[in-house]
């Protein structure tokens, strides 16, 4: 079989790291299998410490609720749901690796990049997710199978790995250690998740 043919695997790793002195994180990731799709979450709750780790937990919880209902409907759900809560920022992709696309629905203090050919960045809409949302738009990105999506809080300084293309080709999970390591700042909680893919 032609390897260009075959249907791309995802593979996700993801590091997060408490601020220091507190011993819960406000910054969270999780994945999950929904069909033929894999979806997969980086939150940050606002602040840190126990608060934000409820926030951050809550919205995880209810985007994880959702089955078969798009990204951006899904953070405009958890919005209402959320009111409650300190508020996070949030960003959740939809994965459909037989259609070689990833769905983005972004909300605050999010970064993100897909490490490609050429590389394409994206940034949160502007808002956070329990104080209500403006129009939420999708961003809807072609992958192939050499490429890796990084997405990160403001924890983290920029990510950038143009310099260095065998990284974007590495194992996700100890590039997304070795990113908190050299990018992590110990001024808030962090959170960086790797998506990689293969045929």
């Amino acid at each position: 079989m032609n390897p260009a043919s075959q249907i791309p695997e995802p593979r996700i790793a993801a590091a997060t790291r408490t601020y220091p002195g507190e011993t819960a994180c406000g910054d969270m990731v999780a994945w999950w299998q929904e069909g033929d799709a894999t979806f997969a979450c980086i939150v940050d709750g606002l602040g840190h410490g126990p608060d934000a780790h409820h926030a951050a937990r809550s919205l995880l919880a209810l985007v994880e609720g959702q089955a078969g209902i798009e990204p951006t409907q899904r953070l405009v759900t958890a919005d209402r749901a959320m009111r409650h809560t300190r508020g996070a920022a949030a960003a959740l992709v939809r994965i459909d690796p037989a259609a070689r696309t990833i769905t983005v629905a972004a909300v605050g203090n999010i970064q993100g990049a897909l490490f490609s050919t050429r590389t394409l960045r994206f940034d949160g809409m502007p808002g956070i997710v329990g104080a209500g949302l403006r129009p939420l738009k999708p961003l809807i990105l072609p992958f192939s199978a050499a490429d890796i999506l990084v997405l990160w809080t403001d924890g983290l300084r920029p990510v950038d790995l143009e310099a260095d293309p065998q990284a974007a080709r590495g194992d996700p999970e100890r590039l997304a250690a070795d990113l908190m390591a050299s990018h992590g700042r110990q001024s808030d909680d962090c959170g960086v998740l790797c998506v990689a893919f293969r045929a």
